[in-house]
């Protein structure tokens, strides 16, 4: 066996949690998809569990009485667990995500203690936002990675597409994307959280050796049912008029040790609701490590 094989056993066989942090601040916005926390870790070589939360409002947070044609105020607490499994080149995950939406899941806490840290005014409008509701979803995704291969002087091309359908009363859509990476010493990850509608679900495993990439990649979805949009599922709630159809660009970079990682990545995600000004723009920071 080779040192870099010894290498990426020894690093499987450790443990790693995973922190998530995807703001709209990283982009200069402050508005819609504004703030989500996860905090992931593995078990086994096949396992991830995760537990976050995700906080949603309107552009204007001034107005006490939202604007009805803007995103409704709503928040969600959940938490995840994926199962990875190997079939010939490709990769499969299945994730189960259970959750709540609403007040209970402790959105306006939450916005409201960071707004108080930064010395930034407060959100006006969650008393309307959607009402306390469970969530159930089921996510199956299937990827190539590193489906096509090259190399360019010392450093490493690849791409890698993926398909995927989630189905829940939170959301229920079908999307289909790629990434291309480049690098050096390309980690067997795609990538370091390739960012979707629904959370993050794969983890970080450890990698033979040191590496670095940047990587870029589209995902295009149809989407059915997302209760940010929708409202809530039975009686009265704020809603606005979805569109069936969206796409995401992204891109970022990656480091990456046996035993860390961290990657900073930036996603355009195109109009969601009728009436929506312009597209949304949000970072995400991850950082992975061994314990």
């Amino acid at each position: 066996m080779t040192l870099a094989a010894l290498a990426l056993a020894a690093a499987s066989q450790s443990g790693f949690v995973t922190l998530t942090l995807e703001n709209d601040f990283f982009a200069g916005y402050d508005r819609h998809y504004t703030n989500g926390l996860q905090v992931a870790w593995t078990h086994g070589p096949d396992v991830v569990y995760a537990i976050g939360q995700r906080i949603y409002t309107p552009a204007d947070t001034g107005r006490e009485l939202p604007d009805p044609a803007d995103r409704p105020y709503a928040g969600w607490l959940y938490g995840l667990a994926d199962i990875r499994r190997q079939h010939g080149d490709a990769t499969d995950h299945l994730a189960i995500t259970a959750g709540i939406v609403g007040p209970a899941s402790g959105a306006r806490r939450t916005q409201s203690a960071a707004h108080r840290l930064l010395q930034e005014e407060p959100s006006q409008g969650w008393s309307s936002q959607l009402r306390n509701e469970p969530t159930l979803g089921l996510g199956f995704e299937r990827t190539w990675p590193s489906m096509m291969r090259t190399r360019i002087a010392s450093q490493s091309l690849d791409f890698s597409p993926r398909f995927g359908v989630t189905i829940g009363n939170a959301l229920t859509y079908a999307n289909v994307g790629a990434v291309v990476r480049f690098g050096q010493n390309l980690p067997s990850d795609v990538p370091a959280y390739h960012i979707s509608l629904g959370p993050s679900r794969d983890g970080y495993r450890g990698t033979p050796v040191r590496g670095w990439y940047l990587w870029t990649g589209v995902d295009g979805r149809a989407v059915a049912r997302n209760i940010f949009l929708d409202g809530n599922s039975t009686g009265d709630s704020p809603s606005v008029g979805r569109k069936p159809y969206g796409y995401d660009v992204q891109g970022g970079i990656v480091y990456a040790t046996p035993g860390m990682r961290i990657g900073f990545s930036v996603v355009r995600r195109s109009r969601e609701f009728d009436g929506q000004a312009s597209a949304d723009r949000f970072g995400q920071l991850t950082a992975s490590w061994a314990y």
